[in-house]
């Protein structure tokens, strides 16, 4: 059976519009809340605190810069799913007092401890904000202190600005430099998709720190990004807002098993490339290239990959976690990628979250952070 026994939505930026579907929701029989909304809405936060607090049912979820409901892009408003058991929510608040590694360790084994190691929790969707700047950190340290695997998704909360905000809900209220981790009920599949492909030669990362990229092959890194994307197109960089250009050209890492894992430069700073995740010194990084067919085309292969491990008889649950600047890559075609999605997955209440970042295991199982890519997530 579907997990889920109440779905509603509004396009509606009101909280009146809002509140109207609250009460509806903790009205209609079921036990817990994911709650998203937008983040153009602009609900007071007050307001929004009051209303979680007052809330008799176990609430959890984010504000997104847009939402999906089945084929359908939901750019302002908010989407309130209902399920019948009380799910097991975890919060780790405040990651912006964790200033070093051995802080973050004592942080999740101490919670690690409450939760009793989460004995017979192996599934679970996790609810960030994006701009934490230590999330690699925490997956990495969650997954080493974990004595058996999980299987997640997930996706950053938060604005296109950029700018820090509250935007993580529980029953306590708006969060900010917070991971919710919510343990679902049954058994949690994922399919994983990004579309793009090496454009050039790799670099050599020869200077990074963070999310920062210095140097590629000891040349200033901003220099080298654009004179490589300016000789083989017709884009130049002078007079153009960066991302502008950016957005067509991400990086892209090699793991072991030779994936690439995406990583967006969203800002170029003192000669230097600021992406959503971090860059390894010492590796090797591709310029990418992608258009509207191939990443639509990626994406209905993992709906299919994802389809073919579901019970056919069982109707599921199905949340995505969309990248934000695959839609911006795409513009007024975004909905073909959507609408692929709602042709395979059309069994159940089908939903989700254009996202800063994106949470999926590896091969190997470790947990990821993913940038301009698709999470399909079905229990």
């Amino acid at each position: 059976m579907a997990t889920e026994l109440f779905t509603w939505h509004t396009l509606s930026d009101t909280l009146s519009d809002f509140k109207s579907g609250l009460s509806l929701a903790q009205n209609s029989g079921v036990e817990s809340l994911l709650v998203l909304t937008c983040s153009q809405n602009n609900y007071p936060e007050e307001e929004l605190n009051a209303l979680f607090h007052a809330c008799p049912l176990k609430l959890f979820g984010g504000i997104y810069p847009m939402l999906t409901l089945k084929g359908d892009l939901i750019k302002q408003g908010a989407l309130i799913i209902g399920f019948k058991e009380a799910v097991d929510v975890t919060l780790f608040a405040q990651l912006n007092q964790v200033t070093n590694e051995s802080c973050l360790e004592e942080l999740i084994t101490s919670t690690l401890k409450e939760k009793n190691n989460f004995c017979g929790q192996d599934d679970f969707l996790m609810f960030y904000d994006a701009l934490i700047s230590n999330i690699e950190g925490f997956i990495d340290c969650l997954f080493e202190h974990l004595d058996h695997g999980i299987n997640i998704a997930g996706g950053g909360a938060g604005n296109l600005d950029f700018i820090q905000r509250h935007c993580i809900f529980t029953n306590s209220g708006v969060h900010s430099d917070a991971i919710l981790l919510v343990a679902l009920p049954r058994t949690l599949n994922t399919s994983v998709a990004h579309g793009w492909e090496t454009f050039d030669e790799p670099f050599l990362v020869s200077e990074a720190q963070g999310q920062t990229v210095q140097s590629l092959n000891y040349q200033p890194a901003y220099e080298v990004y654009c004179q490589t994307i300016e000789s083989a197109t017709e884009y130049t960089f002078n007079n153009t807002d960066f991302f502008d250009i950016a957005k067509n050209f991400p990086l892209g890492i090699k793991d072991i098993n030779n994936n690439i894992i995406v990583r967006d430069p969203i800002l170029a700073k003192n000669n230097h490339l600021q992406c959503f995740g971090n860059i390894p010194i010492n590796s090797m990084v591709y310029l990418l290239e992608s258009n509207i067919d191939s990443l639509v085309a990626s994406t209905e292969k993992a709906a299919i990959a994802l389809l073919s491990k579901l019970n056919k008889t069982t109707i599921t649950t199905t949340m995505i976690f969309d990248c934000i600047s695959r839609a911006l890559f795409m513009e007024d075609e975004f909905e073909k990628e959507l609408n692929v999605i709602a042709e395979h997955c059309h069994l159940g209440a089908l939903f989700g979250v254009l996202s800063l970042g994106e949470i999926a295991n590896s091969q190997s199982g470790a947990i990821r952070l993913l940038n301009k890519s698709i999470v399909i997530s079905s229990w």
